[in-house]
């Protein structure tokens, strides 16, 4: 069994956000856009350039009338994601990993999930730990 987890991790670390995240960053390469080697603050005048464009694909998304042109305006969100992380100097991969396993730990003691009324929001259980201390540490090690 444990074979098979490795070959999975192993399978995901290859083709998971970090593959992704390699693929924006040769497009990034190619038109001359920003690539940083290590993590990096971006400027402001750029990160609202980058957010204006995230902010058009979900306008494009709210404005869809089929499932196509919502998964193209969400595909072209993830593109935006993904360059401004290559931008940042930050792998996503084990991020996302972090964040998976503060959500799923959302479940409560009963094994299911709670909801917020009115918006069905998943809430947090007591003893929920947020992951930001765990993404500094990943951040800073990069």
């Amino acid at each position: 069994m444990s074979e098979l987890i490795q070959a999975y991790t192993a399978s995901m670390d290859e083709r998971g956000l970090d593959l992704a995240f390699n693929q924006v960053k040769a497009f990034h390469q190619a038109f001359n856009h920003p690539v940083a080697s290590r993590p990096t603050m971006m400027e402001q005048a750029r990160a609202e350039n980058r957010m204006h464009w995230c902010q058009e694909e979900i306008q494009e998304f709210l404005d869809s009338d089929n499932v196509v042109d919502q998964a193209d305006a969400m595909i072209d969100l993830m593109y935006f994601a993904l360059g401004t992380l290559v931008e940042l100097g930050v792998k996503p991969q084990a991020l996302m990993d972090i964040v998976q396993h503060a959500n799923m730990s959302k479940l409560w003691p009963d094994g299911k999930p709670h909801y917020r009324e009115g918006d069905g929001k998943i809430q947090k259980p007591a003893g929920w730990e947020d992951p930001y201390p765990k993404l500094k540490a990943a951040i800073e090690s990069m």
